[in-house]
């Protein structure tokens, strides 16, 4: 071999060194620490800088809508404000009526794409079903995004200036800015992260943490290598996470079964609490009465939530009472197919301000549900929750959430 080939090869081997060294820089994923909790502060948020020059907004995080959203001062009409000042728009931020992100927010939200109107802007209206909803436009601004090369995307997201309702117990709407909707779609945030090449798979995660605080992370990178539950994600169910029909099940649901029959769920990290039917609801409450038969809590009244026990002293944290109470479980698919999550106590109780423990399961018909069950933050703390939009499948894994994850996947244990 010639001293220029010795040369080259050197050189070559050295660029491969170099390019291996870099692999942990090049991941794709982005990890943003999460605030807030389920009790007192009723939702999970996250903080992102957007605009130019940019500036801090604190985003709910929602599983169960495909639109971000800031309130907007555009003029603001909204019932409530968030902890910073109104997002302020100007006419180059409008995204128009043809656009094709315009397009992919009128198709993800259900509503008719009509420019007749309004040709030079992208008027939305979405409702959730808690009764809140937002009426806006929809905008581009930059985003910054705590990667390795610091990207700035210009993203679409609604500027909210009409914000009505908010009906769920004990949510504090006022902790938060906007929400960012990250439910099935294709013009989500995660979906344009892709589009953009900022991330290489339409795959995110949240791990919410039973005590408060957490991490969410956009990009498979952080995907835990083993460990994982995996189900298939239900198809016709529009923009949201849904593992198909599930049954309910407490340690005593042979005396009371708590599901009668497979009842449609969906993962919705919005929700605060978790709804169910109103007869699964009913059969529910028979069930926790029975394994508290005995113990030292007794039956009482709060505002805070609808089913409430004391002791002799206000309790302190939830960690005092979680052993009186027994796990539920959630079963999905049938036959062999069957996967199963386990809600420990901590995960569906809340100790209140003023020194109760409350069911933090509640009746979802009371709200309008219907047969629809909603799985909600509190039920997913303590868990890694992964959306997999490449292979359409809803995984989870145990987890501490309270340390945000490094370069490595999150879980590296034996399968």
């Amino acid at each position: 071999m010639s001293s220029s080939s010795t040369t080259m090869a050197a050189i070559w081997a050295l660029a491969i060194i170099h390019l291996l060294l870099l692999l942990p820089l090049l991941r794709s994923s982005i990890v943003f620490e999460l605030h807030g909790d389920v009790y007192p502060t009723g939702l999970f948020y996250v903080t992102m800088n957007i605009g130019e020059p940019a500036k801090p907004y604190n985003l709910d995080v929602d599983t169960g809508s495909p639109l971000t959203w800031l309130e907007c001062d555009a003029p603001l009409q909204s019932t409530h404000k968030g902890p910073h000042e109104a997002y302020r728009p100007t006419p180059t931020n409008v995204v128009p009526c043809d656009d094709e992100r315009c397009v992919a927010v009128h198709r993800d939200l259900g509503l008719a794409h009509d420019c007749t109107r309004n040709p030079d802007q992208c008027d939305y209206v979405f409702g959730y079903k808690d009764g809140e909803s937002s009426l806006g436009v929809l905008l581009a601004d930059q985003f910054s995004l705590p990667t390795n090369n610091e990207n700035r995307p210009n993203l679409a997201f609604g500027c909210g200036y009409d914000q009505e309702g908010g009906q769920e117990a004990g949510k504090k709407l006022v902790e938060a800015d906007g929400v960012l909707g990250i439910g099935r779609g294709t013009g989500d945030l995660v979906s344009q992260l892709k589009q953009q090449g900022i991330i290489t798979d339409n795959i995110f995660g949240h791990c919410l943490g039973v005590h408060g605080g957490g991490f969410l992370f956009f990009g498979g990178d952080r995907v835990p290598s083993a460990g994982v539950t995996w189900v298939p994600m239900a198809q016709n169910v529009g923009s949201h996470y849904s593992p198909g029909a599930a049954t309910l099940n407490l340690n005593v649901q042979l005396e009371y079964p708590v599901s009668m029959e497979p009842m449609t769920t969906m993962f919705d990290s919005g929700s605060t609490y978790t709804y169910v039917h109103k007869d699964t609801y009913g059969r529910l409450i028979s069930a926790v009465g029975v394994t508290l038969e005995g113990s030292s809590l007794t039956k009482v009244d709060d505002d805070a939530l609808a089913e409430c026990w004391e002791e002799n002293e206000p309790i302190q944290f939830v960690d005092d009472v979680k052993s009186k109470f027994k796990p539920l479980e959630l079963t999905f698919g049938h036959g062999a197919n069957q996967a199963t999550m386990e809600i420990p106590p901590e995960n569906y109780i809340v100790v209140t301000k003023t020194g109760k423990v409350c069911l933090g399961i509640l009746n979802g018909s009371q709200i309008g549900l219907d047969r629809l069950n909603l799985i909600g933050g509190n039920t997913m703390q303590n868990y890694i929750m992964i959306y997999d939009n490449e292979r359409a499948r809803i995984g989870w894994a145990r987890a501490s959430c309270y340390e945000m994850p490094g370069l490595e996947p999150l879980i590296g244990s034996r399968l």
